[in-house]
């Protein structure tokens, strides 16, 4: 058993243990756009802006009732015109106005939210890494250099007119006749749900903005999962991170800052080694 040696890995031994014990709610965000960051060493990021909207705690899934502990969330708005009788009246007998999408995160007991809460930005802590899931863009039909990244023919020499993307042989003649089950070839590209594993770099608390390093999946309005990330990403990059549990809760009277950045790097990223041309000794 690991045994904490200081007061600050104490600390650190203690948030690692309980962080790895519970398993907290997500969020739902829209995907507003991207842009760039510059840190205070000059060194500029590409960032997705993505916005929590109006995201709130609908229902809550037990063991006892569902058979597994979840929590339902809700997004957005929608129109009472556009909205079912059933979901009206669901939404209605929470109190909370009819929300345009709905999903629903795994948690565990410990971290069951009553319905009526309202999740932000602050939810997740700047310099924490997430899981963001969503849906790819839909790119049609597509060849095989675009859709599995094949090298394709030569550009001049060799190739027959209208052959330099594509993939070529597809099979045998004689011996086996047939185009085999699960052959790479030219079809229809996205949308497909993918999962990547991003950064918080920035969270903005009056518009409820969370600033994500790098790219994620779907066109801008499309709608994000964002939730702790958990397994080796979490052990490994998480650890020393003060995650809230089960979530922000804030302190009456206490004033919290509009915008919180990451901590930049220690060390200059630009600073190079110096490699000597030649050697002193020798000259």
């Amino acid at each position: 058993m690991l045994r904490p040696s200081s007061p600050a890995s104490s600390v650190c031994f203690f948030l690692f243990c309980v962080s790895a014990l519970f398993n907290s709610c997500g969020v739902l965000a829209y995907k507003v756009g991207m842009m760039s960051l510059w840190d205070s060493w000059g060194e500029r990021h590409a960032v997705t802006v993505c916005q929590i909207d109006r995201c709130i705690v609908l229902q809550q899934k037990t063991l006892s009732s569902h058979g597994y502990e979840a929590c339902v969330l809700g997004l957005g708005y929608r129109s009472p015109l556009r909205t079912s009788r059933p979901n009206l009246c669901r939404f209605i007998s929470l109190g909370v106005e009819p929300k345009a999408v709905t999903a629903e995160f795994k948690v565990s007991s410990d971290c069951l939210l009553p319905p009526g809460v309202e999740l932000s930005a602050m939810h997740f802590v700047p310099g924490q890494w997430c899981f963001v899931s969503g849906w790819s863009t839909a790119k049609g039909f597509q060849g095989p250099v675009k859709r599995w990244g094949f090298k394709g023919q030569n550009a001049s020499h060799g190739t027959e007119s209208k052959a330099h993307r594509s993939h070529g042989s597809i099979g045998q003649s004689k011996t086996v006749n047939v185009v085999w089950k699960f052959k790479k070839m030219a079809g229809h590209v996205g949308p497909d749900p993918r999962v990547v594993n991003c950064q918080v770099l920035r969270i903005q608390n009056d518009r409820n903005l969370i600033f994500l390093k790098g790219c994620v999946p779907g066109g801008v309005g499309s709608v994000l999962k964002i939730s702790d990330a958990r397994g080796k990403t979490h052990h490994q990059r998480n650890r020393h991170v003060p995650l809230p549990y089960p979530t922000f809760v804030p302190v009456e009277g206490k004033v919290y800052p509009l915008v919180l950045n990451r901590v930049d790097k220690k060390q200059d990223p630009f600073a190079y080694p110096e490699i000597p041309i030649y050697d002193k000794d020798e000259a």
